[in-house]
């Protein structure tokens, strides 16, 4: 793994030294003797000091360098960051890549090497792609699952406390925004909404530019972030195979994989079929250079939340992010496709979001352009559990073909298999780093946090990759696939201080709970913005909290009644849907018929 160069590193500081005047002709006709002596003694500790001084800076200087050194063992050794089954991959070796193991190409770390010195965000937008993540911006963390278990006895004594994980990219970057902590001050933390000109300036392009056949004009190329959890999934190597393979423009994706995974038992993804000395040209080698790989030892998982938490601390400034599953197959060009999807939303703050159909009858076997026009709008959620867990889950989602052509339809809710948005959206609405155990719950936490901060859902006209639920000639063995909860033995108790957490923080909670029944840390970061409140939420899509019910049918609103009334409510620069100009509440009508038929039969 090579660290970004430091143009600073070994540099001496110049001591310049001045012509001095004979101290016996300038002092001694003035002072006695001892004064003279007095004075050369202080010259000569004066010296003495800044020589030791320099010995001090130097040396802490590569005790410096040395430290990032170690660090970067760590970060392969421990967290295992560093990228899987490059092997002899001439193809990166004509790139001058040196060491098969590291996860940065010799093109990212020139990248960071030049960009240190134009410390603009403009600069950095033109020439860091791909960046990928380094020792040096790497830190420890607390396990989140470990911290609030009910019986320690459970956890193995060789369970580490501690994870070595990526920074934020916004934190490690920030400067380049003129902050000193975040790029999300420089995009005003949630507490107001983003001008043009600030989302202009988050996102970098590809050094490779476009034919101009996609009505763009040509030019360099808006990259894409695209995350992927998995969890000892062996669908997970074809899927991201299927994401280069499909696309018009290979070289404009990142792709970080969080693999949760057994070593020695599960295959790591990102294997290539062949090893890359024998096939370099094989999909898997040809673009590793673009690929970031970080495993977790399947015992420290603790479900979704977390998995794309460290996936967002990967996102590495890319202009889109993109998330889905680890067992999805593509449509032909579907970069292209999602782009032109997301442009014609007209919308900075739109964010594609949808349940993927089902892999079976909707993707050509030889062409592989889509066979059909159908997909899921979100739309239906209701409360379910007891207790304490009790949460808002989106459900089972009506499916069809889109009834608004040339732009995407909104939709109130966000869905976490897959969602394409620029991307300020990760930046700005980050997983939660402390919701271990949490599979229910993680999609309205992310949904509702987004809505606060001026995001808006839509429904994408049509789908650009199918998810392998359990594809016909897979089904016996899709179904065997394991799941995080085996770990459940060992995390007993952390889930529900999660959920404490989860619907504490997004105003859903059943009842205050005591603040040493959850985690504490960091919920101004994980929390909610300023734009928009969650009461304009829930008063506008029919959640009463109080009474833990929501309005039915909501589906029958979504789609050309819910365009009608919320599209002209879109800011004139395209920064978001403006709900200080929405006074709609939605009423189950079916519902508010029946209690009137109730109340004049009870006066009868």
């Amino acid at each position: 793994m090579q660290l970004p160069s430091n143009p600073t590193a070994g540099r001496k500081r110049s001591v310049s030294r001045r012509h001095q005047p004979s101290a016996a002709s300038t002092v001694s006709s003035q002072l006695d003797r001892p004064y003279i002596f007095a004075f050369l003694a202080l010259l000569v500790i004066y010296m003495m000091v800044t020589l030791l001084t320099y010995e001090k800076l130097s040396r802490k200087q590569d005790d410096h360098t040395e430290t990032t050194e170690g660090q970067e063992q760590q970060l392969e050794g421990v967290a295992q960051a560093q990228q899987v089954g490059n092997g002899n991959n001439s193809s990166n070796q004509r790139r001058g890549k040196q060491d098969s193991g590291s996860s940065s190409s010799s093109s990212s770390s020139l990248a960071s090497a030049s960009i240190i010195n134009t410390k603009t965000a403009d600069y950095l937008q033109h020439h860091s792609f791909p960046l990928h993540v380094t020792a040096a911006d790497s830190e420890w963390i607390n396990h989140p699952g470990l911290e609030w278990v009910s019986n320690p006895s459970h956890i193995p004594n060789n369970l580490p406390r501690k994870v070595f994980v990526p920074k934020f990219w916004s934190d490690v970057y920030a400067s380049y925004y003129n902050q000193t902590k975040s790029v999300r001050e420089f995009l005003g933390n949630g507490k107001r909404v983003m001008t043009p000109q600030e989302a202009a300036l988050i996102g970098s392009y590809s050094s490779v530019s476009q034919d101009g056949s996609d009505g763009d004009g040509g030019g360099m190329l808006e990259t894409i972030y695209c995350s992927v959890a998995s969890y000892r999934d062996y669908e997970c190597t074809p899927t991201v195979q299927d994401i280069y393979e499909r696309a018009k423009y290979p070289e404009r994706i990142r792709v970080a994989v969080i693999d949760q995974s057994i070593s020695g038992t599960d295959e790591p993804c990102l294997t290539p079929p062949k090893p890359c000395a024998e096939d370099p040209e094989q999909v898997l080698c040809k673009y590793r250079h673009l690929m970031d790989y970080y495993h977790l030892d399947a015992q420290l998982a603790v479900g979704p939340v977390f998995a794309r938490h460290l996936a967002h601390r990967l996102y590495r400034g890319e202009y889109y992010a993109m998330q889905v599953d680890s067992h999805v197959r593509f449509t032909e060009h579907w970069d292209v496709n999602i782009i032109q999807q997301w442009k014609s939303a007209k919308n900075e703050y739109a964010v594609l979001t949808t349940y993927l159909s089902d892999i079976n009858g909707r993707i050509a076997p030889r062409t592989h352009a889509g066979l059909s026009p159908s997909r899921p709008i979100m739309c239906n959620s209701d409360f379910e559990g007891s207790g304490d867990m009790r949460h808002l889950r989106h459900g089972q989602q009506p499916e069809g073909a889109a009834g608004i052509h040339g732009q995407p339809t909104l939709e109130p809710f966000w869905a976490a298999g897959f969602s394409f948005a620029r991307g300020h959206f990760v930046i700005q609405v980050p997983y939660d780093q402390y919701l271990p155990m949490v599979f229910q719950g993680e999609e309205i936490s992310i949904g509702l946090r987004g809505f606060t901060y001026g995001y808006d859902y839509y429904a994408p006209e049509e789908g650009v990759c199918f998810h392998i639920y359990a594809a016909m000639d897979k089904s016996h063995r899709r179904n065997k696939v394991p799941m995080f909860w085996e770990n459940t033995n060992v995390y007993t108790g952390a889930g529900m201080a999660a959920m404490k957490r989860l619907n504490s923080i997004i105003g859903m909670a059943r009842v205050n709970y005591p603040e040493s029944q959850w985690p504490q840390q960091d919920k101004e970061q994980y929390g909610l913005g300023s734009v928009r409140t969650t009461d304009k939420f829930f008063n506008t899509f029919g959640i009463h909290i109080k009474e833990q019910k929501i309005e039915q049918h909501l589906c029958r609103f979504v789609g050309k009644p819910m365009m009608k009334v919320f599209l002209p409510a879109l800011r004139s620069d395209r920064m978001g849907i403006d709900y200080s100009q929405i006074n709609f509440e939605y009423v189950d009508e079916d519902a508010k018929r029946q209690q009137e038929q109730q109340q004049q039969q009870a006066k009868q």
